[in-house]
């Protein structure tokens, strides 16, 4: 099946390039993260250092492998195999710290996982990108990934953000304690507003979409989800560290990827895995946070006896 031609590289709005506005947002929510974060926050990996080192490699080193498993098991599209690489190098964001507090898992222990995951992959992900191409792609193409451009662009877009939202908090407390709820509804309501633009401009070719990547995609997010929460359990953790590392690990940075796609390699078609997994992850997040409050209602019955 040929993958459908979709404009989202010249995909304008009001004026201005969608993959700018998707930049833009993605450094809006990296920096209202920020505004969250302490530097004792890192120090978990020191104090605490089993559930932190299990849900980094997971998220690290697990995550890529199943990838590239699913990628020879199922033999999608190019396109959607280097989006699903792509998508397996961008560990999670905001969105999970938030889900993780609904799920009343081990928020601290999210925080930390995001933040560190986020200063690792600013070398990880061109590595395990250009993996992938070397893998994927037949003689005569020549995509890769720029090393040391790729790591600077990354830097800006996660990094340099977090770090100013960091200062802000440090230097400005209550500045920050009052402008991060705003912050925060603004980031979610900027993503959300480039995820809506990007699917009407999928929208025509979403079935073909869909018949390409959603089981391919689907698969890594629940088999991502269970070999977390398994893993957490065979080292006995507690049952909010599980819940916490399911959700980091059944949670991509997706704005990531898309600009990834877009705005880095120029390859509007590679974000086309994310743009699936954005709905994937939601349907498999929101079963898990059910079970969860199944799971609470059940102990909560047993203590009462």
């Amino acid at each position: 099946m040929d993958i459908p031609v979709i404009n989202l590289l010249n995909l304008t709005l009001g004026g201005y390039n969608v993959s700018d506005i998707a930049t833009g947002a993605l450094i809006l929510m990296m920096a209202t993260m920020g505004l969250t974060l302490k530097l004792s926050d890192f120090s978990r990996v020191v104090t605490q250092p089993l559930p932190v080192i299990t849900g980094l490699l997971i998220q690290l080193l697990a995550l890529p492998a199943v990838a590239f498993l699913l990628i020879a098991i199922y033999d999608p599209a190019f396109p959607i195999a280097i989006g699903m690489i792509i998508l397996a190098c961008c560990p999670s964001a905001a969105t999970s710290n938030f889900f993780t507090h609904i799920a009343k898992g081990d928020t601290a222990l999210s925080v930390s996982l995001t933040a560190m995951s986020g200063l690792i992959v600013v070398f990880t992900t061109p590595l395990l990108i250009n993996l992938g191409f070397m893998n994927l792609t037949g003689e005569g193409q020549t995509i890769y990934l720029p090393l040391l451009p790729s790591m600077l662009q990354i830097f800006n877009l996660i990094i340099l953000p977090v770090t100013v939202g960091m200062g802000v908090r440090h230097f400005y407390a209550s500045f920050a304690q009052t402008i991060e709820p705003y912050a925060t509804k603004l980031s979610f309501i900027s993503i959300l507003f480039v995820m809506c633009i990007l699917f009407a401009e999928v929208y025509p070719s979403l079935s073909i979409i869909i018949e390409l990547a959603l089981v391919p995609v689907l698969t890594l997010n629940i088999v991502m989800m269970l070999l977390g929460i398994t893993i957490a359990k065979l080292l006995k953790l507690n049952r909010q560290q599980a819940r916490s590392i399911c959700i980091e690990i059944g949670i991509q940075n997706y704005v990531l990827a898309v600009v990834i796609a877009i705005a880095i390699l120029k390859k509007p078609e590679f974000a086309i895995a994310a743009i699936v997994y954005l709905f994937s992850m939601y349907a498999c997040v929101f079963t898990f946070l059910a079970y969860c409050r199944f799971q609470d209602m059940n102990i909560k019955q047993t203590v009462s006896r």
